[in-house]
């Protein structure tokens, strides 16, 4: 914070006297355009949808966009080794101790950047001294002065605008929102202050739309100890009514004193003590270094005062960094103190509001501070931002330490919103989808980007295949070996036996291998109706959530036996295995379906059979699922046995088939994927659920009886895109030992 010493009795006079120059004119806002285009060190912007990018921001970072942001000259240029001496300071006084300052690191500046954030289209104001417009880090700028500031910069102003906004060039420095544009509005510090000019800058600042107004000053000695805060408010009112003006839309931000043993906050970075309206839109700053890795600081020294009064709604950042001079056009220095911290705060100010314009200043604020990391100290107390969002605060250095990676990314529970204005947590699914699906739905939605908040109003977009949870696979050689450690292995591999020899009821009993049928996608089980061995059968269908009904006929074709099967089954919660999760609407369908099975003999001991199945499925959408189309899907199988192959008694066969898969059918799905103001824009898109690759097993059984009672059964199958999912191969295999007793 600025202390100049010669100005310390007139600061002093001011304050006590704050209307003495109220007569000064208000003399409105002077633009200086940029004399060239902008440069484009920090790269485009990330995003390629139809609507505004910067509408939904990144919920990751790229690794190669961080490495090219942390190779630029003026990044690197703020790492760098120096001899740091503070009057009076335990660590630092004296003749001081070497530090390596790397304030834009420990801000995680570096994240923001890489997204192509710069603060473009934002302004940002400054109440300071003069600032060399010429000076290389403030090319390309639109310029707005209020008053008249002096034609030649000033140490003070330029380096705190240089940190605010500079624009990186020439490697000397860069600055927290290098893509922004610049109010200035002049505080002479070798004058009186004048606080009706000071409330016409806040203003002025406020009719442009700067969203963040740095200040780096105060009055020499004025605490919230020795002064009626109250009255002070009420002394200076043209003044307040300036900051109220600007708090409206913006973020104000004050330094602290650099005093570290001071045990009073500065007056002017706690006037929200006695205007307690402001506090929502203010951040007040101090100067700390901190120790700090990938997870987080674990450590910090303060360089300034403490937060102290101001705690509640005060943060930190490391104000050793380089600075632009006013001594020539690429001057560069060291600046030490907290003046150079709160530039480091607005400037990130200016760059959430380009990641995210549809949220208010004041939220702005709320997120930079619920972000800070305030995970190295102990707590002294706690802000609630929001419902379920808490943040811990103490008296040294408030909320923590400035993150812009935690400010970036989302803040407690994201979620979808569904256009039925519900919505579900981001990382659920808003649908299941079955094996007859496969990856359709997943790879369709990929290609799509969805909207999606958090819990302080952010938005983001991820790829919509997050909506999409794949359909939970059952290991087949497990159901197989199961299926007939459940059952008498003996018993079936001698019906089976007896089937391929005589051929008159293998149509009906095929493999241990399981080959699903739309009852099993729909999860039911048969309960048989009549007895079994009879040509004709009927079943009722039964699960959690489906009823049906099954009826069948078999019947001899010359040699050859078949058997002929109908559905219908009425599912509540899913279409052919697609669902929505609770809460989010009630799918219902109905499924029509007709099956052949075909078994006829080779040879004596070697018989084929032929399996099929076929039907449709209509169906209600809910949640995402706007619309369901009629359904088709099908399977179908061919599997040859030969009995008595090396041992009397023994059964091989060998199969291949292609199981249930969608091969028609789409959905209309609505997915939120634009935010203007405060509403939620949704788009419809026809997604179809027919597989691109379609599943295709290759497979063998063997059963073979062994010592005096017992069976062993083997298999193995090979699963060309299992689950239905492109390129996804499988080798399963079962041995199973079942000894009578």
């Amino acid at each position: 914070m600025k202390k100049a010493l010669c100005v310390v009795s007139l600061l002093v006079f001011a304050a006590c006297n704050p209307e003495d120059r109220s007569a000064d004119n208000h003399l409105g806002v002077t633009i200086t355009p940029p004399v060239s285009r902008p440069f484009d060190d920090i790269g485009p912007t990330v995003g390629g949808d139809p609507f505004p990018w910067n509408r939904y921001f990144v919920t990751e970072f790229d690794q190669a966009a961080l490495g090219a942001i942390r190779a630029l000259p003026g990044y690197v240029a703020n790492t760098f080794r120096f001899n740091l001496s503070v009057r009076d300071h335990p660590v630092y006084g004296g003749f001081g101790a070497l530090v390596t300052a790397t304030p834009l690191a420990a801000a995680r500046l570096d994240y923001a950047l890489s997204t192509g954030l710069t603060g473009a289209g934002q302004i940002v104001s400054l109440i300071d001294s003069g600032v060399r417009l010429s000076h290389d880090q403030f090319e390309a700028k639109t310029i707005y002065s209020s008053g008249q500031p002096p034609t030649g910069g000033e140490f003070h102003g330029t380096a705190v605008a240089s940190v605010l906004v500079g624009n990186g060039q020439n490697g000397g420095m860069i600055g927290f929102a290098p893509g922004a544009d610049l109010h200035q509005g002049h505080l002479n510090y070798n004058a009186p202050l004048n606080w009706h000019a000071l409330g016409n800058h806040m203003r002025d600042a406020a009719s442009i739309g700067a969203i963040a107004s740095n200040n780096s000053w105060g009055i020499r000695d004025a605490t919230v100890q020795n002064t009626d805060v109250g009255a002070f408010v009420r002394n200076t009112q043209t003044y307040i009514s300036g900051l109220r003006t600007f708090a409206a839309d913006g973020v104000i931000v004050f330094a602290l004193q650099n005093d570290y043993h001071a045990d009073s906050a500065s007056l002017m970075a706690a006037l929200p003590l006695g205007a307690a309206d402001l506090e929502s839109s203010w951040i007040s700053v101090i100067n700390a270094i901190p120790s700090f890795n990938d997870d987080g600081v674990t450590s910090a020294v303060r360089i300034s005062t403490a937060c102290l009064e101001t705690a509640r709604f005060c943060m930190a950042a490391n104000g050793q960094i380089k600075v632009a001079t006013q001594w020539h056009d690429s001057g560069y220095a060291i600046g030490v103190g907290a003046s150079f911290a709160a530039p480091q705060v607005a400037g990130s100010i200016a760059l959430l509001a380009e990641a995210f314009p549809d949220l208010t200043a004041a939220q702005l604020r709320d997120r930079l501070l619920v972000t800070a990391d305030n995970g190295f100290f102990a707590h002294d107390g706690v802000v609630t931002f929001a419902p379920g969002i808490t943040h811990g605060y103490n008296a040294e250095f408030g909320h923590g330490f400035l993150d812009l990676r935690a400010a970036l990314l989302p803040i407690g529970q994201a979620v979808v919103p569904l256009v039925d204005g519900g919505s579900i947590d981001l990382g659920s699914a808003a649908i299941m989808a079955g094996s007859a699906v496969g990856d359709s739905l997943a790879q369709s939605l990929a290609a799509v980007n969805i909207l999606t908040t958090d819990q302080m109003h952010g938005s983001f977009m991820v790829a919509g295949s997050v909506l999409a949870a794949a359909a939970i696979r059952a290991d087949p050689a497990a159901s197989a070996l199961m299926a007939g450690l459940r059952s008498d292995m003996g018993a079936g591999r001698l019906k089976m036996h007896a089937a391929i020899r005589g051929g008159d009821t293998w149509a009906r009993d095929g493999t241990g291998w399981q080959d699903a049928s739309g009852v099993d996608l729909l999860g039911g089980d048969a309960v048989a109706l009549t007895a079994p061995g009879g040509d004709f059968g009927a079943a009722v269908l039964i699960g959690d959530a489906m009823a049906g009904v099954a009826l069948h006929q078999s019947f001899d074709l010359g040699q050859a036996q078949a058997q002929v099967g109908v559905m219908i089954m009425q599912a509540d919660g899913s279409i052919l295995g697609i669902g929505a999760p609770p809460g989010v609407g009630n799918i219902r369908s109905v499924t029509h379906a007709l099956h052949l099975d075909v078994a006829t003999p080779l040879a004596v001991d070697t018989a084929l059979r032929l399996s099929a199945e076929i039907g449709v499925a209509a169906g209600q959408g809910a949640g995402v699922l706007g619309a369901i189309s009629t359904l088709v899907y099908d399977r179908v199988g061919m599997s040859v046995a030969r009995a008595d192959v090396g041992a009397k008694g023994d059964v091989l066969s060998v199969f291949v088939r292609q199981p249930i898969a969608i091969t028609h059918g789409s959905a209309r799905l609505d997915l939120p994927v634009q935010m203007s103001g405060n509403e939620i824009g949704f788009a419809s898109y026809d997604i179809g659920l027919a597989p691109a690759a379609r599943q295709r097993d290759l497979g063998f059984e063997y059963r073979v009886p062994v010592f005096r009672s017992g069976d062993l059964s083997l298999g193995m199958m090979y699963s060309r895109n299992d689950g239905n999912i492109t390129g996804q191969d499988v080798l399963s295999g079962f041995i199973g030992l079942q000894f009578g007793v």
